[in-house]
């Protein structure tokens, strides 16, 4: 066997790898953390196109293939893997915070939950409660949630007696910062809170009804995209208005109580 059927070989498995870490993300519930929502019917396509490219190629090499192109294939792959599943453990081998944070620099420790007139909340980040509204898609998303956030407003939610809360969700740099948040539905005839402040919410998730129109996606400074659920809404019991942490961005995402709030 030549060696640029071999160089062929390399390629069509590191297409199967690329296009099963594309659907990995698209079936994982951390597409958003890359990647705004919006873009899922491209990268659906992008997966399927890699995978039938690389099945192909494993029954017929390519003419063009070379052990260069292969290993620029191998070397994406590679990094995405150590990225993914090393860089953690291998930080944390050498007694380093993956997360980068002096024990100074963390926010006080809360409690996982808080009562508020008499009523229990689950403290969440915005992101792991958009995770919570995807998985359930359509279905009742039961719980009682405490989320913070920015608030955003505009003419057309005002008349519904609505805003979006949302929060920056920091992955990798703000040049791909994502802003993650629902539409909030307080009581009737509850002011809103100022357009651009801080505020918590406790509530429950809603399924949105069919007949209003999602909110809008938009910038929201910088580079930074809005991903706006419009599957549920924040029925809101209650608000708070509080000074935000820092820069009030989100860093880190769990699957599970405690959550990352």
């Amino acid at each position: 066997m030549s060696g640029r059927v071999w160089a062929g070989r390399v390629e069509a498995l590191c297409m199967l790898g690329l296009a099963g870490v594309l659907f990995w993300l698209l079936v994982g519930g951390e597409y958003w953390m890359y990647l705004n929502p919006r873009f899922r019917p491209i990268s659906w396509a992008a997966a399927v196109a890699l995978a039938g490219l690389g099945a192909f190629s494993l029954w017929r090499a390519p003419s063009g293939a070379s052990w260069g192109r292969a290993g620029l294939f191998a070397l994406v792959l590679a990094l995405w893997l150590v990225g993914q599943f090393g860089l953690e453990r291998g930080m944390a081998r050498l007694g380093l915070d993956p997360q980068g944070l002096s024990q100074s620099d963390e926010a006080p420790a809360l409690a996982p939950r808080v009562v508020k007139r008499g009523v229990e909340y689950v403290r969440i980040n915005l992101g792991e409660l958009f995770d919570i509204a995807e998985n359930a898609k359509g279905a009742p998303a039961p719980g009682n949630w405490a989320v913070r956030g920015f608030v955003r407003r505009s003419p057309e939610m005002d008349a519904r007696g609505e805003f979006v809360l949302y929060r920056l969700a920091l992955y990798c740099c703000l040049a791909d910062s994502t802003a993650v948040g629902f539409r909030v539905r307080m009581p009737q005839g509850e002011a809103l809170p100022d357009n651009g402040s801080w505020a918590v919410v406790y509530g429950e998730l809603a399924p949105a009804r069919d007949t209003e129109p999602a909110a809008t996606e938009q910038s929201l400074g910088g580079s930074a995209f809005a991903s706006i659920n419009d599957g549920y809404v924040i029925s809101g019991k209650l608000l708070e208005k509080e000074k935000p942490e820092g820069m009030g961005m989100m860093y880190e995402w769990r699957s599970q109580e405690p959550y990352a709030y």
